[in-house]
Order: structure tokens, then C-alpha cells, then sequence
């Protein structure tokens, strides 16, 4: 018999799904099945659990990786309590637990309810169903506000989060419920107070660590919070701002981005599935986070390789075995992930000096004369940086030479008796970024063309990770005749932002790159505004950098064509006296058009006298993004007797967070069968403070089985629709409806394919 091969330490492998979204058969390696929506859960052997959301299903793989369902036929609804499980029906499972006697638990999306599997394999239910709220009862006669998450403590305690009740409880050995986190409100407030005073919002994952420490992914507030055994509510990870913040820092400086799932190793490593930052971290007894798995780019690599160097697409859950590996449930790639080894594992550390820059570079200069090349450099890592420690080198193209007092073409700068600090501050003893320019000349001889210097940033002799070097290619052209307009560098200054309907303003900027004079006199300047703005208002001009302070005054101008062309009559001179030192800069106002569609449009343009029209740009707020780039998802189940009504919940995000705004489009979503709708219909961003709610303008057809919804779906566009939209839509069973789950139903938001929605008759 072959002996396995070792795998090294922080190695990441698929252990289940083939990437594609679906369902087949058990009995098969898990590698060779296909998983929907997959969540994850260990036991101390090295068998793990799935709870296959969208198959609904609960699934096990053991230590020969074969898998096999152990509750749920596959169809979503609720059945079976007393008998086997896999005679039973689930609908959407969304968080699996394996209990010290080898007991299954597992929280269900569409029903709201935690259910068990007994080592016999029998069902029950623990927690959910019922219709009380009060603490103090028994759970199962509880009713659950869309129970997520779950995790057991080791005296046998069950925790549950309630994403939209906004809490945490505990199910005690003996039945009961009770609250231990979280007020009923969604929000943040505070930490160091009793966790049952303190608001959550959406919170998702749990774990229990050895000592009775309570960790909860506080979702919505982008945060992990610890219930410390004296009832007492901290954040251990986060700012509470979406984002990401480099490694290697304190958790609590950091930014996660709707953190999930979460685990707890024996020596305090606290794993975080922070989901759409495409990342798992890990956060040190000491309180210094680090990425164990993930790049942050959302995707899929192949296996093999270290697992902070592997693509990840919206992680899930995460959870370990007894021999260190961790598991992750790798969501949207539809897999289950294993990196070997992660608790002794410690992924290429970020350097110190977590360095980048933006270069600059003129885009021509005239031949004999000097100008700056060089970057800005800034230090995105967690701690400060000498600047001693500095080195940026720049190598010249032949055909240029540096500034006075340099030879050859290497040319070298430090930065000694000053600092830059982390997380791109700017404090009152630091400097937010080194300006590494270097004073360049092209001399006479220099032909006419494009030449490439290279640029280097090194911190302590070494060439730091990323962003490290770059190509500065700069234009070499003959000079122009000064009293010509064509001598003049033109170009866009800045870029105009305004919601529909709003103004703004945008800066042209008018330089000559080698300082010469340049004097025109007046000529005509014809701008043309970009698709979905008009021009609006009094252009100014302005001379900022001259001895006399800063000189403006007002330009003459005309506007025509509705707004579409503004022409200006002025002489753009620079460099005549001491009063035009260059750069001129025009202020031109700006406004987008009522029905402007979201984006950015290029196809403005300035045309001044004989020089070669420039492209001008604006942007009208939101992404472009049509809604092609939403991702739809129905995320709970209505469940109602013939004649009664019910709500579920469809959510709608975008692919990797980016903004999306396509305007109102058409909706039309169809009912499964036995269900029509009622009309009512109602939108919510729950994700911000505070939530951002209201009706949606509906229409019926088809006798209710189908319902037509007019509205803009964005998200991510500003501070009021981060993150998701939720639509809750109501619907009646038919007095004459069979019994049982259907799954015929869609949901289709204008050219995306159709969603399936499903309905339980009960």
C-alpha cells in the first residue's frame, strides 16, 4: 500500500465539490460530487460536515472521503421530526455542529428552526417553530427571526444567531432559551458594556472557545465581538468600516468586510471568514491579524499551492479537526477547501514597510529643458517607516540626463529624519508619503521621441513586495513657437461627480511642462460636455503658483446647444510674468442631466484654438454597472396553509461588492406553484445605520401568479445601500393547494437569468 504524500504546511486542497453548482449522487469521492451553497463543520477524527444550503441537504464526508447524506431528501420544506433524518425535509441549512456525543446540529435558513441528528440518526427539533419570543421558555416553543448560525460550548450549550432578531441566544442543557447578545435593534453602540445591552446588526458566525469566550461575527457592523465569560461585550476584530486594511497589525485598527464564519483553535488563534474581502484571517492571542488563505480577489486557483496565495470566492464558515487543518466552506466556488496544517502555519509575512507609490511623470517635455520624474510613496503596513530606510532608485534612459551634481544613469534618494506612517494617516509627527522626485533633463541633442526610465523603491536594501517598480516613459518633443497655443500641455485636471440632476465642477489645466513662456493671445476654446451633463454657470480661471499668492478672476464665455457646448474666449498664457506662473487652471461648472444613467462617459471634449482637441470625462454617480452584475438569491421560504399568507425574502448583492445603479428596470417574479401574490412588497438596506426602508411600486398579473416590480435595484453607490437589498414579498397559499414544497417558481430583474424561487404548502 502507497504511503500518502506529506503536504506541507498551509497547502490548501479541494476535500469536496467540483466548482459547479448542483447536485450528485453520494457513495463517490466528495471531490467528484456537486455541492450548492456549501457551509462547513468538523468533528475531532477528521470528518467533516456540509450543509448543502441549496440541495438541502446535510452531508458527511469521512476520513476515506466518500460522501453521504445524513438529513434531507433534497426537497426544501419541513418534515420527518421523530424519524430518520434522511426520510426528512430541510429547507436551506445554513450551519452545521457536531456535538461531543456525535450529534448533528443544524440551523435551517427557510424554516428557521435548529434541528438534530442523533448518532441514531432520528430528527428533532432543539430550537424554533413555535411563536413564543420571551427568554426564559423552552426553545422549541420559540419562534426564531431567521436563525443562521449555531455553535456548542463544551459543557453541551447550543448558541444561535438570529440574523434579522439582531441577537445571540443560548439553548441550555436543560431546553431553555435565553438571550446573551444583542438588544432586538440593529446598530452599534458600544463595547465594554453587558453583551445583552449592546446592539448587533446581522451577525452570522459563532464560536466558543475553551475558556466559555463567546465570538460573534457582527456582519452588518463589520466586526468580530467577544462575550468575555463575565457577560461583558468587546471588539477583537474590525473597525466597523467595510474594507482592508494590510496584515500584520492590531485586529482592532483593521478593516473586515462582512465577516461569517468562525473558529477557535487551542491556543486563542481566533480563524475569521471574512467573506467578502475573499480572505480567511486570523487574529493571535495577541491580538495581531494576518491572512491565512485568500488573495482577495474573489475566484479560484488551482490546489496545491500556499493557501494565502489561492483565490477565494465569498468564504463562508470555517472550522478546524483535531489535527490543526482547517476547512473552509468556499462558498461561491461551490467547494470545500483544506489547508493543512493552519494552526502551524504562518503565511509570508508583510514587510514592515508595506510601501507603493504613484508615479509621476510629465506626458511631454520639450527638448533643453529639465522636469520631475519620479513617485509618491506611501505605507499602507502597520507600522512606521524611516525614512533613512528609504531608497528609491531611478535608471535613466539613454538620451537623458539628472540634475545638477548627479553622473550616470543610476541615480539614488533616501529620506533621512523623517517618518511615514501606517494605514496611510497623516499625523502631526509623520508624513503621509515621501515625494521621491528627481529633477531629469532632455538635453538639445536629445532626438525627438519616447524614452522609458525605470523606477525602484527598496526599504533596507531590499525590494519591497509590491508595487515596486515602474516604467516612466516621458515624450521628448521640439519646442514650439511661444506665441502658439499648440506650446501649451492641456489636459483634464480632474474628473466631475454628480448624482442626476446635481452639479458640480471640474478643473482643465494649462501648463507649459518646461516653464518657457507661452502667449497666444485670446483664442476661442470650445468644450464639449460629456454624454449625460451639461454645462452650468460662470467659468473662473486661476494662477496658483505665483509670488503675488493666488491670482483668478472670471473668463468670458457662452453657453449654446441646451448646455452641451460651452465656448470660452480668453488667452491661456503662462510664464509671461510673475503674475501667470504656470499651471492656469479653468474651473468650468458642470451639471448631470435628471435622467442620466449611472457611469462614467469619455466622450466630452476642449478644443483650444489650433491645439488637438483633449478628451473630457464625467461620471454621474453609481457604477455604470448594469444589472448584469447583481447576484440575486431567495433567501428564506414562505410556508402557509391553503388559504393563509406568508413573506419570504429575496436578496440582492452585487459580484464583488462593487457599486451597481441600473436605473429602474422591470422585475417579474412568478410564484411556485399553489402560492400567488398578494401585491404587497416591500425593500430594505439593513446593512446600514440605520436601515433604509420602503415599499416597492407593484403590479399583479395572471391572477396574482405573477408580480411585476418597477424599482432600481442598486447597491454600493453610497453611505444609504451598502452591501445588500433585501425585498420581502408577500404571498397567499390557494385555498385548494396540495400540500408539499415546490420549486417552479423565478424571479427574473431585467436581462439576468432567471433565480428559482421555491414555496412550502404545509
Amino acid at each position: 500500500m502507497a504511503t500518502p504524500t506529506a503536504v506541507a504546511n498551509g497547502t490548501i486542497t479541494t476535500v469536496a465539490g467540483t466548482g459547479a453548482a448542483g447536485y450528485d449522487e453520494d457513495g463517490v469521492p466528495a471531490t467528484d460530487t456537486a455541492l450548492n451553497g456549501p457551509h462547513v463543520a468538523t468533528d475531532r477524527s477528521g470528518t467533516f460536515y456540509i450543509a448543502d444550503t441549496n440541495n438541502h441537504r446535510i452531508r458527511k464526508v469521512g476520513t476515506d472521503g466518500i460522501i453521504r447524506t445524513i438529513a434531507g431528501t433534497g426537497t426544501s420544506g419541513f418534515s420527518g421530526d421523530g424519524g430518520q433524518a434522511t426520510a426528512a425535509q430541510i429547507a436551506q441549512p445554513v450551519s452545521v455542529a457536531v456535538g461531543a456525543d456525535g450529534s448533528v446540529y443544524f440551523a435551517t435558513w427557510g424554516s428557521s428552526r435548529v434541528r438534530k441528528v442523533a448518532p441514531d440518526g432520528i430528527i428533532t427539533t432543539v430550537a424554533g417553530g413555535g411563536t413564543g419570543t420571551a427568554d426564559g421558555g423552552r426553545a422549541v416553543d420559540a419562534g426564531l427571526s431567521n436563525v443562521f448560525a449555531i455553535a456548542l460550548d463544551g459543557a453541551g450549550n447550543l448558541y444561535l444567531t438570529e440574523r434579522y432578531g439582531h441577537t445571540v441566544r443560548r439553548v441550555g442543557t436543560d431546553g431553555v432559551i435565553r438571550t446573551v447578545a444583542g438588544t432586538g435593534q440593529a446598530g452599534y453602540d458600544k463595547d465594554d458594556v453587558p453583551a445583552t445591552t449592546a446592539t448587533l446588526n446581522g451577525p452570522k458566525g459563532l464560536a466558543v472557545d475553551g475558556a466559555g469566550n463567546l465570538y460573534i461575527a457582527d456582519t452588518g457592523n463589520h466586526r468580530v465581538r467577544k462575550v468575555g465569560t463575565d457577560g461583558v461585550i468587546r471588539t477583537v476584530a474590525g473597525t466597523g468600516d467595510p474594507g482592508y486594511i494590510a496584515d500584520g497589525g492590531p485586529g482592532v485598527k483593521t478593516r473586515l468586510n462582512s465577516p461569517e464564519g468562525l473558529a477557535v483553535d487551542g491556543d486563542g488563534n481566533l480563524y475569521i471568514a471574512d467573506s467578502a474581502n475573499h480572505r480567511v484571517r486570523r487574529v493571535d492571542p495577541g491580538g495581531v491579524i494576518t491572512t491565512i488563505a485568500g488573495t482577495g480577489t474573489g475566484g479560484y486557483d488551482a490546489d496545491g499551492t500556499p493557501a494565502d496565495a489561492a483565490r477565494l470566492y465569498f468564504p463562508n464558515t470555517v472550522a478546524l479537526d483535531g489535527d490543526g487543518n482547517l476547512f473552509i466552506g468556499d462558498g461561491n466556488n461551490n467547494r470545500v477547501r483544506k489547508v493543512a496544517g493552519a494552526t502551524r502555519f504562518d503565511p509570508a509575512k508583510f514587510p514592515i514597510a508595506d510601501l507603493y507609490g504613484a508615479a509621476v511623470a510629465p506626458h511631454t517635455v520639450q527638448r533643453g529643458q529639465e522636469f520631475d520624474v519620479g513617485a509618491r510613496i506611501r505605507n499602507r503596513g502597520p507600522n512606521s517607516v524611516d525614512g533613512e530606510s528609504v531608497t528609491v532608485v531611478l535608471t535613466l534612459a539613454d538620451g537623458l540626463t539628472g540634475g545638477p551634481g548627479t553622473t550616470g544613469r543610476r541615480l539614488t534618494r533616501t529620506f533621512p529624519g523623517v517618518k511615514i506612517i501606517p494605514y496611510f494617516q497623516a499625523l502631526p509627527n509623520g508624513w503621509d508619503h515621501l515625494d521621491a522626485l528627481f529633477r531629469v533633463s532632455a538635453p538639445e541633442t536629445t532626438p525627438a521621441g519616447t524614452y522609458e526610465c525605470t523606477l525602484e523603491i527598496q526599504y533596507s536594501g531590499e525590494l519591497n513586495l509590491k508595487d515596486n517598480t515602474f516604467v516612466l516613459p516621458v515624450t521628448v518633443v521640439v519646442p514650439r513657437d511661444v506665441s502658439d497655443e499648440t506650446a501649451l500641455e492641456i489636459r483634464q485636471e480632474t474628473v466631475p461627480e454628480a448624482a442626476p440632476g446635481q452639479q458640480a465642477k471640474f478643473n482643465v489645466l494649462f501648463n507649459s511642462p518646461t516653464g518657457r513662456p507661452v502667449n497666444p493671445g485670446v483664442v476661442t476654446q470650445r468644450f464639449t460636455a460629456p454624454t449625460g451633463f451639461v454645462f452650468t454657470g460662470q467659468p473662473s480661471y486661476g494662477y496658483y503658483g505665483t509670488i503675488h499668492g493666488v491670482i483668478t478672476g472670471n473668463l468670458d464665455y457662452l453657453i449654446e446647444d441646451d448646455g452641451r457646448i460651452l465656448t470660452i474666449s480668453a488667452n491661456p498664457h503662462v510664464n509671461t510674468t510673475t503674475s501667470d506662473t504656470g499651471p492656469l487652471v479653468y474651473t468650468i461648472g458642470i451639471q448631470a442631466l435628471p435622467g442620466a444613467r449611472p457611469g462614467v462617459s469619455a466622450d466630452g471634449s476642449a478644443g483650444v484654438g489650433k491645439h488637438a482637441p483633449i478628451q473630457i470625462s464625467g461620471k454621474v454617480t453609481g457604477s455604470g454597472q448594469d444589472e448584469r452584475a447583481l447576484r440575486v438569491a431567495q433567501e428564506s421560504v414562505p410556508q402557509a396553509a391553503p388559504g393563509a399568507t406568508a413573506s419570504f425574502n429575496v436578496e440582492i448583492r452585487s459580484l464583488n461588492d462593487v457599486p451597481v445603479a441600473p436605473g429602474t428596470i422591470e422585475q417579474r417574479f412568478t410564484a411556485p406553484t399553489g402560492f400567488a401574490f398578494t401585491g404587497g412588497a416591500s425593500y430594505g438596506y439593513y446593512y446600514v445605520k440605520p436601515a433604509v426602508t420602503g415599499n416597492l411600486t407593484t403590479r399583479l398579473e395572471d391572477g396574482g401568479r405573477t408580480l411585476v416590480v418597477e424599482s432600481d435595484p442598486h447597491v454600493n453607490t453610497d453611505s444609504t445601500d451598502a452591501t445588500a437589498l433585501l425585498y420581502t414579498l408577500s404571498v397567499r397559499a390557494l385555498p385548494d393547494a396540495t400540500p408539499g414544497s415546490y420549486e417552479d417558481g423565478k424571479a427574473v430583474i431585467g436581462r439576468l437569468a432567471p433565480v428559482p424561487l421555491s414555496g412550502h404548502i404545509l
